[in-house]
């Protein structure tokens, strides 16, 4: 997380691993609380000290702000804009100002869930109509910054208005034009308990506490899987020419895990160390994969004690864990 007067040392550390890209998640409502009032501030802060850094910059944007949104929508959920071109406007203002210093856009965040989606229908051919004059208002401003697609969330179900399987929903952006407006397909490889190789067909671990992936076999309880199943649908439409980035990945660990998260109790520092390391590998070894966004950095300093604090890689100091150690001895 950056944003807090703390971008120098969230540069620092990356520089540390290695590696030469940071993500950001920007929320919409909170840069243009009106329309064409655009608050670039802390995002400045962010590119100037990546750009200072020599660090590329991904930039996932989502969540409309409420002059944004579908007459009497619920406002307590985040969701999309009633109007895509003003999200187009708002991207192109984005790219105009950044251009040249931020080299990719992420458009909207596991749009096949609900809770992103504004509790509504969820609609992959409705996320493309976003996606269309979005990809076009950014590359009118800056050619040549990436633009990609929203990470969608392997959720392993079919609920009306709740979740959607990935594959059904990213089929469904295949089928509604999407390999016309990207240059390359977000994705947010899960790994719960099982390692990043894992057959999910087969997996069953006797020790686990959390049975999900032993008991209830299914894609989405696995990196591999997922990482696999997207590229073979990229290829079956034609659109093998594009990368995966992986814009959220990565196993959490706590022997006290917040509630729904009871898989990171079964995680230990030495397996996320190992796992994460093995995952990276894997992705080179493949061939299709783009850069790869570990979460996350500095949860545990920035939100202790929060869901999002159990998949860290330093402590709650900034203090390294093992598996930032790990990615720091690993060859890129």
């Amino acid at each position: 997380m950056l944003g807090m007067g703390n971008a120098g040392m969230v540069m620092g550390l990356i520089q540390g691993m290695g590696f030469n890209w940071v993500k950001q998640q920007i929320e919409w409502k909170l840069i243009e609380p009106s329309k064409g009032n655009y608050q670039w501030g802390q995002i400045d802060e962010i590119v100037n000290a990546a750009n200072a850094a020599g660090i590329n910059v991904l930039l996932s944007v989502c969540k409309a702000p409420a002059w944004a949104r579908p007459a009497g929508a619920n406002l307590s959920v985040n969701g999309p804009p009633a109007n895509p071109q003003d999200f187009a406007d708002f991207m192109g203002a984005m790219a105009a100002h950044f251009a040249g210093r931020v080299q990719a856009y992420e458009i909207w965040n596991e749009q096949n869930l609900g809770y992103e989606w504004g509790n509504q229908a969820i609609d992959p051919a409705a996320y493309v109509a976003l996606l269309k004059p979005t990809y076009g208002a950014i590359k009118a401003h800056d050619p040549n910054a990436k633009v990609i697609a929203g990470a969608l969330t392997p959720t392993g179900a079919n609920i009306p208005n709740v979740a959607m399987d990935d594959f059904t929903y990213l089929e469904g952006e295949y089928q509604a034009g999407l390999a016309n407006y990207c240059d390359g397909l977000g994705a947010h490889p899960s790994g719960f308990n099982m390692p990043p190789d894992a057959d999910w067909s087969t997996w069953s671990d006797p020790t686990a506490k959390f049975r999900g992936p032993s008991d209830n076999h299914h894609h989405s309880w696995s990196f591999k899987a997922t990482m696999e199943g997207y590229r073979n649908i990229m290829v079956t439409y034609g659109d093998s020419g594009k990368r995966i980035w992986p814009t959220e990945f990565g196993w959490a660990v706590n022997p006290n895990p917040n509630p729904g998260y009871e898989y990171a109790a079964d995680n230990t520092l030495d397996k996320q160390a190992q796992w994460t390391v093995q995952a990276y590998q894997m992705a080179k070894a493949w061939g299709f994969v783009g850069p790869m966004f570990l979460w996350n950095l500095n949860f545990k300093m920035v939100a202790p004690g929060s869901e999002q604090a159990q998949w860290g890689i330093v402590d709650q100091n900034g203090a390294p864990l093992p598996v930032y150690n790990a990615l720091a001895a690993m060859p890129k």
